[in-house]
């Protein structure tokens, strides 16, 4: 690897470092520079402009929370047993910056903003296989349609928790419970 190589990886680490602390609100050029050690020109020889810079980054990003996610799996659970360890995770300090950089993209992707798309779709893609990878089940054929449950429950988990809602989170763990003792009445 190349000294430009090297240096624009480094720039790259602290971006994703960065981000994962102040979100995309405070991704400005000027204040990414300062992050990185840099000024705002340098960055721009390294990279064409902020959106490959934010690109780059954010590709890092989604690495280091799939490597992030092994780290966290104990193996395959069925649903009742994931879906209370995923909520749980959810507060787990390592994995919390992830998930408010997750939902930002989200929402800037939903406001139509098709830079950071591509990155939401694939941060919804990794954890979505990962959750499938996570599940275990009887029946091959139904990994897809419980990981997709799963992935369901555990998006509404993080909004109910960026909302301040964990009591809501609460009552849907106790309905987990009460679907895997048996379908409980109205179900």
């Amino acid at each position: 690897m190349d000294r430009t190589e090297t240096k624009r990886d480094e720039i790259i680490e602290k971006i994703a470092d960065y981000l994962l602390v102040h979100g995309m609100k405070e991704a400005s050029l000027r204040k990414m520079a300062v992050a990185a050690g840099t000024s705002d020109r340098m960055l721009l020889h390294y990279f064409s402009d902020k959106n490959e810079l934010l690109t780059a980054a954010l590709v890092l990003v989604v690495e280091r929370l799939v490597g992030l996610l092994q780290t966290l799996r104990p193996g395959q659970m069925p649903i009742h047993l994931l879906l209370p360890h995923l909520a749980a995770a959810m507060k787990d300090h390592h994995v919390r910056p992830y998930l408010r950089l997750s939902l930002e993209l989200a929402t800037l992707s939903s406001g139509g903003n098709e830079t950071y798309s591509p990155i939401a779709r694939e941060l919804c893609t990794d954890f979505f296989q990962w959750i499938a990878s996570a599940l275990q089940v009887d029946r091959e054929e139904d990994r897809l349609p419980l990981a997709a449950l799963a992935f369901a429950l555990t998006e509404g988990c993080m909004v109910l928790d960026a909302l301040g809602s964990d009591h809501i989170i609460a009552e849907a763990m106790k309905g987990i419970e009460r679907w895997n003792k048996g379908t409980p009445t109205g179900w």
